[in-house]
Protein backbone atom coordinates (compact mmCIF):
# COMPACT_ATOMS: atom_id res chain seq x y z
CA UNK A 1 0.00 0.00 0.00
CA UNK A 2 1.47 3.44 -1.21
CA UNK A 3 -0.01 6.28 1.20
CA UNK A 4 -0.06 10.24 -0.22
CA UNK A 5 0.24 13.07 1.80
CA UNK A 6 -0.39 16.83 1.12
CA UNK A 7 2.47 19.29 1.90
CA UNK A 8 1.30 22.93 3.87
CA UNK A 9 2.17 25.96 3.91
CA UNK A 10 3.69 26.30 7.36
CA UNK A 11 7.00 25.85 8.02
CA UNK A 12 8.67 24.77 11.18
CA UNK A 13 11.65 27.37 11.80
CA UNK A 14 13.01 24.62 14.65
CA UNK A 15 13.16 21.83 11.83
CA UNK A 16 16.61 20.07 11.53
CA UNK A 17 19.03 20.64 8.34
CA UNK A 18 19.69 17.66 5.83
CA UNK A 19 22.07 17.27 2.93
CA UNK A 20 18.95 15.02 1.28
CA UNK A 21 17.89 15.67 -1.72
CA UNK A 22 14.17 15.33 -3.51
CA UNK A 23 14.13 13.09 -6.61
CA UNK A 24 13.28 15.12 -9.53
CA UNK A 25 15.44 17.98 -8.90
CA UNK A 26 15.78 19.33 -12.73
CA UNK A 27 12.35 19.74 -12.73
CA UNK A 28 11.94 21.65 -9.75
CA UNK A 29 14.62 23.89 -10.79
CA UNK A 30 13.11 24.39 -13.88
CA UNK A 31 9.97 25.59 -12.19
CA UNK A 32 11.94 28.22 -9.78
CA UNK A 33 13.62 29.26 -12.74
CA UNK A 34 9.93 30.10 -14.15
CA UNK A 35 8.83 31.53 -11.35
CA UNK A 36 12.43 33.89 -11.08
CA UNK A 37 11.50 35.63 -14.29
CA UNK A 38 8.38 37.10 -12.87
CA UNK A 39 7.90 40.82 -11.60
CA UNK A 40 7.85 41.49 -7.96
CA UNK A 41 5.09 43.32 -8.36
CA UNK A 42 2.69 40.20 -9.97
CA UNK A 43 3.83 38.08 -7.07
CA UNK A 44 0.84 39.34 -4.12
CA UNK A 45 -1.47 38.14 -7.41
CA UNK A 46 0.07 35.27 -8.91
CA UNK A 47 0.65 33.95 -5.41
CA UNK A 48 -3.18 34.90 -3.74
CA UNK A 49 -0.37 36.60 -0.91
CA UNK A 50 -0.95 39.08 1.56
CA UNK A 51 1.03 42.25 1.53
CA UNK A 52 3.47 41.13 4.48
CA UNK A 53 4.32 37.58 2.65
CA UNK A 54 5.63 39.08 -0.82
CA UNK A 55 8.70 39.81 0.09
CA UNK A 56 9.40 36.46 1.97
CA UNK A 57 7.73 34.65 -0.99
CA UNK A 58 10.08 36.38 -3.40
CA UNK A 59 13.25 36.00 -1.16
CA UNK A 60 12.48 31.85 -1.07
CA UNK A 61 12.77 31.65 -5.12
CA UNK A 62 15.63 33.89 -5.48
CA UNK A 63 17.56 32.78 -2.87
CA UNK A 64 16.62 29.30 -4.06
CA UNK A 65 19.88 27.51 -4.44
CA UNK A 66 21.72 28.98 -1.80
CA UNK A 67 18.82 28.43 1.29
CA UNK A 68 19.17 25.42 2.84
CA UNK A 69 17.32 21.95 3.11
CA UNK A 70 15.18 20.83 5.91
CA UNK A 71 14.21 17.17 6.20
CA UNK A 72 10.72 17.70 4.72
CA UNK A 73 8.35 15.69 8.01
CA UNK A 74 10.00 17.96 10.41
CA UNK A 75 10.00 21.05 8.34
CA UNK A 76 6.10 21.14 7.67
CA UNK A 77 4.04 22.62 10.31
CA UNK A 78 0.38 22.29 9.13
CA UNK A 79 -2.56 20.54 11.44
CA UNK A 80 -1.65 16.84 9.77
CA UNK A 81 1.95 17.02 10.77
CA UNK A 82 1.47 18.65 14.16
CA UNK A 83 -0.83 15.64 14.60
CA UNK A 84 1.38 13.04 13.19
CA UNK A 85 4.11 14.39 15.73
CA UNK A 86 7.03 13.17 13.72
CA UNK A 87 9.44 13.61 16.17
CA UNK A 88 8.36 10.91 18.48
CA UNK A 89 9.11 8.37 15.61
CA UNK A 90 12.05 5.77 16.50
CA UNK A 91 14.52 4.95 12.95
CA UNK A 92 12.28 1.91 12.86
CA UNK A 93 9.34 3.89 11.95
CA UNK A 94 11.16 6.45 10.32
CA UNK A 95 12.38 3.80 7.75
CA UNK A 96 8.85 2.67 7.45
CA UNK A 97 7.39 5.79 6.84
CA UNK A 98 10.11 7.02 4.23
CA UNK A 99 9.60 3.74 2.71
CA UNK A 100 5.64 4.19 2.36
CA UNK A 101 4.34 7.67 2.47
CA UNK A 102 4.92 10.29 -0.27
CA UNK A 103 4.08 13.53 -0.22
CA UNK A 104 2.45 15.47 -3.41
CA UNK A 105 3.96 18.50 -4.01
CA UNK A 106 3.59 21.19 -6.54
CA UNK A 107 7.09 22.07 -6.85
CA UNK A 108 8.73 19.24 -6.10
CA UNK A 109 6.61 16.74 -7.32
CA UNK A 110 7.18 13.49 -5.04
CA UNK A 111 8.70 13.74 -1.74
CA UNK A 112 9.93 11.19 0.31
CA UNK A 113 9.45 12.15 4.22
CA UNK A 114 13.32 12.42 4.99
CA UNK A 115 13.85 13.95 2.25
CA UNK A 116 15.71 17.78 2.19
CA UNK A 117 13.32 20.56 0.97
CA UNK A 118 13.77 24.65 1.01
CA UNK A 119 11.44 27.13 1.88
CA UNK A 120 8.90 27.53 -1.12
CA UNK A 121 5.12 28.68 -2.08
CA UNK A 122 3.33 26.67 -4.44
CA UNK A 123 0.20 24.98 -5.35
CA UNK A 124 -1.68 23.28 -8.08
CA UNK A 125 -3.72 26.38 -9.04
CA UNK A 126 -0.52 27.91 -10.43
CA UNK A 127 -0.08 26.37 -14.48
CA UNK A 128 4.22 26.05 -13.96
CA UNK A 129 3.73 22.99 -11.77
CA UNK A 130 0.74 20.99 -12.50
CA UNK A 131 0.69 20.02 -16.37
CA UNK A 132 4.59 19.48 -15.96
CA UNK A 133 3.64 17.06 -12.61
CA UNK A 134 0.58 14.94 -13.43
CA UNK A 135 2.56 12.45 -15.82
CA UNK A 136 5.98 12.68 -13.56
CA UNK A 137 3.93 11.71 -10.40
CA UNK A 138 1.81 8.79 -12.15
CA UNK A 139 5.14 7.64 -14.12
CA UNK A 140 6.75 7.82 -11.06
CA UNK A 141 4.28 5.21 -9.08
CA UNK A 142 4.16 3.11 -11.86
CA UNK A 143 8.29 2.51 -11.96
CA UNK A 144 7.64 1.90 -8.00
CA UNK A 145 4.83 -1.21 -8.88
CA UNK A 146 2.50 0.60 -6.64
CA UNK A 147 -1.12 -0.75 -6.94
CA UNK A 148 -3.24 0.35 -4.00
CA UNK A 149 -2.89 4.06 -3.30
CA UNK A 150 -4.18 5.47 0.09
CA UNK A 151 -5.40 9.26 -0.14
CA UNK A 152 -4.62 10.94 2.98
CA UNK A 153 -4.78 14.18 0.82
CA UNK A 154 -7.63 16.24 -0.29
CA UNK A 155 -8.93 16.23 -3.55
CA UNK A 156 -6.54 18.62 -5.09
CA UNK A 157 -3.99 16.21 -4.21
CA UNK A 158 -5.25 12.96 -5.25
CA UNK A 159 -7.21 14.39 -8.67
CA UNK A 160 -3.80 13.77 -9.88
CA UNK A 161 -3.58 10.41 -9.74
CA UNK A 162 -4.46 8.45 -12.54
CA UNK A 163 -7.34 5.95 -11.21
CA UNK A 164 -6.81 3.85 -14.62
CA UNK A 165 -3.47 2.65 -12.93
CA UNK A 166 -4.32 2.45 -9.45
CA UNK A 167 -6.38 1.61 -6.95
CA UNK A 168 -7.33 5.24 -5.22
CA UNK A 169 -8.81 4.88 -2.20
CA UNK A 170 -9.93 8.25 -0.67
CA UNK A 171 -9.91 8.73 3.37
CA UNK A 172 -12.50 11.44 5.11
CA UNK A 173 -13.47 12.02 8.06
CA UNK A 174 -16.86 13.22 8.95
CA UNK A 175 -18.81 14.93 12.21
CA UNK A 176 -22.40 14.16 12.73
CA UNK A 177 -24.87 16.16 15.20
CA UNK A 178 -28.46 16.28 15.17
CA UNK A 179 -28.25 14.31 12.32
CA UNK A 180 -26.41 16.76 10.67
CA UNK A 181 -22.72 15.79 8.85
CA UNK A 182 -20.43 17.79 7.94
CA UNK A 183 -16.53 17.34 6.66
CA UNK A 184 -14.92 19.74 9.40
CA UNK A 185 -11.99 20.87 7.51
CA UNK A 186 -9.34 21.16 10.15
CA UNK A 187 -10.68 17.62 11.93
CA UNK A 188 -9.74 15.93 8.46
CA UNK A 189 -5.97 16.89 8.56
CA UNK A 190 -5.70 16.71 11.83
CA UNK A 191 -7.69 12.87 12.07
CA UNK A 192 -5.51 12.49 8.54
CA UNK A 193 -2.47 12.85 10.63
CA UNK A 194 -3.48 10.88 13.00
CA UNK A 195 -4.81 8.10 11.05
CA UNK A 196 -1.13 8.07 9.35
CA UNK A 197 0.67 7.49 12.71
CA UNK A 198 -1.67 4.80 13.52
CA UNK A 199 -0.60 3.35 9.91
CA UNK A 200 3.16 3.93 11.21
CA UNK A 201 3.17 2.81 14.65
CA UNK A 202 1.37 -0.78 13.22
CA UNK A 203 3.35 -0.55 9.53
CA UNK A 204 -0.33 -1.37 8.36
CA UNK A 205 0.47 -2.59 4.34
CA UNK A 206 -2.81 -3.28 3.34
CA UNK A 207 -6.67 -1.11 2.93
CA UNK A 208 -7.95 -4.20 5.10
CA UNK A 209 -5.86 -3.36 7.97
CA UNK A 210 -7.26 -0.04 8.52
CA UNK A 211 -8.65 0.67 12.03
CA UNK A 212 -12.09 -0.03 12.15
CA UNK A 213 -12.25 3.13 15.32
CA UNK A 214 -9.70 5.66 15.42
CA UNK A 215 -10.54 8.41 18.16
CA UNK A 216 -14.40 8.07 18.30
CA UNK A 217 -14.29 7.75 14.49
CA UNK A 218 -15.89 4.85 13.05
CA UNK A 219 -15.07 3.56 9.61
CA UNK A 220 -17.46 2.73 6.70
CA UNK A 221 -15.93 1.84 2.87
CA UNK A 222 -18.29 2.14 -0.29
CA UNK A 223 -16.33 0.64 -3.22
CA UNK A 224 -12.96 2.82 -2.33
CA UNK A 225 -14.31 6.12 -0.58
CA UNK A 226 -13.30 5.61 3.04
CA UNK A 227 -15.05 7.36 5.50
CA UNK A 228 -14.48 7.70 9.41
CA UNK A 229 -17.68 8.81 10.79
CA UNK A 230 -18.53 10.15 14.61
CA UNK A 231 -21.81 10.87 16.16
CA UNK A 232 -21.98 13.63 18.82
Amino acid sequence: MTIIFAPTKLFNPQAQTTENKTMFETVTMSIVEEIQKIDKANYKKHFNLSDNLVDTVYNYYHNFESNNRFTAFDYYLGESFKAFNFNQLDDIKRTYLNDNVYIIDALYGVIKPLDGIKPYRMDFTLKQSKSVLRDLINNYFSSKGAKQILSLASKEFSALIDKSKFELYEVSFIDCKEDVCKKISVFNKQMRGKLLRYIVDHEINDISGLPKIILGYHLTVVDKEINYIKSV
